[in-house]
C-alpha cells in the first residue's frame, strides 16, 4: 500500500483521502479511525469539573431522570445536552438508539447475546451489559448487518 503525505498551508483544507479497489474491513477501520479521531464533547467530571472526552473513547450514552452520562473503559462524565442531540450527533461516529435512554457505540460492542422478551444484551469492551430494547433490536439487527 502507498501513503502520500502532502502539507496543506491551512487546517480548512485538511483532508485524509483513501483510494482503494473495495472498502475492505481494514479500510473501513482507517475510514472510522479518521472520522473519530480529534472529536470531542465536553463533559463534567465530579459534578464540576469540565474537561474534553473524546469521542472515540465513549462506549455508551445514558439518560438518568433529567441528566446524560457519558462512559468511557475508566470514567464518567456528564454531557449537559439532551439525548437525541447526542443520538444526531453521535451517528457518524456508529452511535445509535438501542432503547429509550442509551446510545451505545457500535465500535465498542464485543458481542451481543439474546435475552428475555425479545430483548438483547450488548457487552461492551469494559465488561457492562446494556439492554437492546424490543423497540430498537430489529433496527440494530438491520445496522449491524449492514455493516457487515
Amino acid at each position: 500500500m502507498k501513503v502520500t503525505i502532502k502539507n496543506v498551508l491551512s487546517k480548512q483544507n485538511e483532508q485524509v483521502v483513501i483510494e482503494c479497489v473495495e472498502m475492505t474491513p481494514e479500510f473501513e477501520d482507517i475510514k472510522n479511525y479518521c472520522q473519530t479521531k480529534g472529536a470531542f464533547l465536553t463533559g463534567y467530571a465530579n459534578g464540576s469539573s469540565q474537561r474534553q472526552v473524546c469521542i472515540k473513547d465513549i462506549l455508551y450514552v445514558e439518560a438518568v431522570d433529567e441528566k446524560i452520562f457519558a462512559y468511557t473503559k475508566e470514567q464518567l462524565f456528564e454531557i449537559r445536552r439532551r439525548l437525541y442531540e447526542l443520538e444526531a450527533e453521535l451517528a457518524p461516529y456508529k452511535f445509535i438508539r438501542c432503547s429509550k435512554s442509551f446510545l451505545i457505540c457500535l465500535l465498542k460492542v464485543e458481542s451481543i447475546r439474546p435475552a428475555l422478551n425479545g430483548r438483547y444484551l450488548a457487552c461492551m469492551e469494559n465488561g457492562e451489559e446494556v439492554i437492546i430494547s424490543r423497540k430498537y433490536a430489529k433496527h440494530v439487527r438491520q445496522i449491524i448487518m449492514e455493516e457487515l
